[in-house]
């Protein structure tokens, strides 16, 4: 690789820094430490141009992974509430629940569900005292 020769010109205090820093280093003159030193902060504003460049483009690209996300959910969601709606609707045909009933069913189960956070096991469910089965409809 063909070098090209500058002229520079260093205040005395910064020729003293340069020296006692060179003697840190693992280079073997002037030029070499100056050289080194040149390399590494163009690298440093090429990595803060490159910054400016990738944060909107991280930025984009998190939004749309976001937007694919949501769409997922709610169209995972909107076949769960499908489900549910059939469940209801053979279970209300077939045992023809009185309205009173539905009234503290409905209190009775969304305190449930606040309190367990939703998290509810049909083991767990089973394992309280209710008699269902003694409920007269």
């Amino acid at each position: 690789m063909k070098k090209e020769r500058f002229n520079t010109y260093l205040d005395e205090e910064l020729s003293k820094k340069m020296t006692a820093a060179m003697e840190l280093s693992d280079v073997s003159s002037e030029s070499e430490f100056i050289r080194s030193a040149v390399e590494f902060y163009v690298g440093y504003v090429f990595m803060n141009k490159s910054s400016d460049f990738l944060a909107p483009v991280i930025t984009d690209t998190m939004k749309e992974i976001q937007s694919g996300y949501e769409q997922k959910m709610s169209e995972m969601l909107f076949k769960v509430a499908v489900e549910v709606s059939k469940t209801n609707r053979v279970l209300t045909d077939y045992f023809r629940f009185p309205k009173d009933y539905l009234k503290g069913f409905t209190a009775s189960v969304a305190q449930e569900v606040a309190e367990t956070n939703g998290i509810i096991h049909i083991e767990d469910r089973a394992k309280y005292d209710v008699n269902h089965a003694e409920t007269d409809y």
